[in-house]
């Protein structure tokens, strides 16, 4: 693909093109070098590539409020679709969020994933990432095996519902929305009674926890209210906010966590060398994890809101301005890291844990750390019982510009 092709000040590419998609980098690549910061007339938007401009972003929270994953992802289906802006009438789902709602919200999530009963989670999801990586070693003999729909999908499936206290009994379903996001050939009524079935689910979940205390993830967002200042004693609000936060958690959290897996995977097939250096050397594996997230992040992009008039980079921004910070471009920039555009797994991990992937500071994601460890385990696991990962065919991408990674990546251990 060659970047040339666009007016970098004035145009955006066509997001479905394949080339895009596959490979976004010398795109980036052309943006950074053409000033970092350009406004887009086709997203009415401005995109932000250079690492020090995002980090900027990331730090002044007081004036650029956060810009969830759905709506940039609501977004881009939007301009494939013929969309001149992000401002689209109500009911489009590209509105703004309430931002006091929204730090209500974080704040309460956020202490839900520090509790104790995550510790609890990790010996069981370690001994199931070594069943199953052995399951697998012992059928690599008859063919290639799929590492992401027969290893991290399940694994990350099985994390969350524990996470969540999904019982036995529920597993299907919970199964079923976790992993709709990886495919495409479910109806729209398919889509819908899985929706269905999910939301009552969660919400019984949730009825069910606001009567009996219960010492895990749903059982502590029902006992600490999260609504906006005034409305307290909402209840409907209340569980309205442990639905939605339950939903996001089994499908945005699985999704991420299963994708950073499946571009770290492949970052290492394609670069045998550094697969057998972590072999050699296993004290490399969290060097390696976030080598991956830099390297190939699974989310390319987080939005910002402009709070009131300010500037960025000496270009002024208007007030409620949108702006799309492509972390998959500061993660490769050269001026942070000598050959950004090498995977190296023996780099510094505190260098490279630098990496915006998960965006930075006060609006950083939630699910950082615990998508961190999971991400060691599933790794580790996969490198203390194979020598050799080889590619094989049929991998499919993620059919998105602003999310990579793989639904299918079969490979040959040996």
């Amino acid at each position: 693909m060659s970047a040339g092709r666009w007016d970098l000040t004035t145009e955006l590419p066509d997001l479905a093109d394949p080339a895009l998609v596959a490979d976004p980098y010398p795109y980036y690549a052309a943006l950074r070098a053409a000033g970092g910061l350009h406004h887009s007339a086709t997203w009415d938007a401005w995109l932000v590539t250079r690492y020090d401009l995002c980090h900027e972003v990331f730090s002044r929270p007081h004036d650029f409020d956060a810009a969830g994953q759905p709506m940039l992802r609501a977004l881009q289906k939007g301009i494939q679709g013929g969309a001149t802006s992000w401002r689209l009438p109500s009911g489009s789902g590209l509105t703004a969020p309430d931002p006091r709602q929204r730090a209500e919200g974080r704040r309460t999530t956020g202490r839900a994933l520090t509790r104790p009963y995550v510790d609890r989670l990790w010996d069981g999801f370690a001994a199931e990432c070594a069943s199953t990586a052995s399951e697998l070693l012992d059928r690599a003999g008859t063919g290639p095996v799929d590492v992401v729909t027969e290893y991290a999908i399940p694994m990350a499936t099985s994390l969350l519902a524990n996470l969540m206290g999904v019982q036995p009994a529920d597993l299907s379903v919970f199964r079923a929305w976790a992993e709709s996001g990886y495919h495409d050939d479910l109806t729209d009524a398919q889509r819908g009674r899985v929706a269905l079935d999910i939301r009552r689910l969660l919400a019984n979940q949730a009825v069910h926890r606001l009567r009996n205390a219960t010492d895990d993830f749903v059982g502590f967002l029902a006992s600490n209210p999260a609504a906006l200042p005034g409305h307290t004693s909402d209840v409907t609000a209340h569980l309205e906010f442990v639905l939605g936060t339950g939903l996001m958690i089994s499908l945005v959290t699985h999704q991420g966590l299963v994708l950073s897996f499946s571009t770290l995977l492949r970052s290492l097939i394609a670069a045998p060398d550094q697969y057998l250096r972590l072999r050699r050397d296993r004290s490399l594996m969290a060097s390696a994890v976030e080598e991956g997230l830099r390297y190939d992040p699974s989310t390319q992009a987080l939005g910002r809101f402009a709070r009131a008039n300010t500037s960025l980079g000496g270009v002024d921004i208007p007030d409620g301005s949108l702006l799309v910070c492509f972390v998959g471009s500061a993660n490769r920039d050269e001026a942070q890291w000598p050959a950004a555009a090498t995977f190296d797994v023996s780099r510094d991990v505190r260098s490279t844990a630098r990496h915006l992937t998960f965006g930075h500071g006060a609006t950083s994601c939630l699910g950082a750390a615990m998508s961190r460890r999971a991400l060691g385990y599933l790794l580790e696991a996969l490198v203390e019982r194979v020598g050799t990962i080889a590619p094989a065919s049929g991998a499919q991408p993620f059919p998105e510009f602003m999310t990579r990674g793989f639904v299918s990546l079969p490979v040959e251990l040996r």
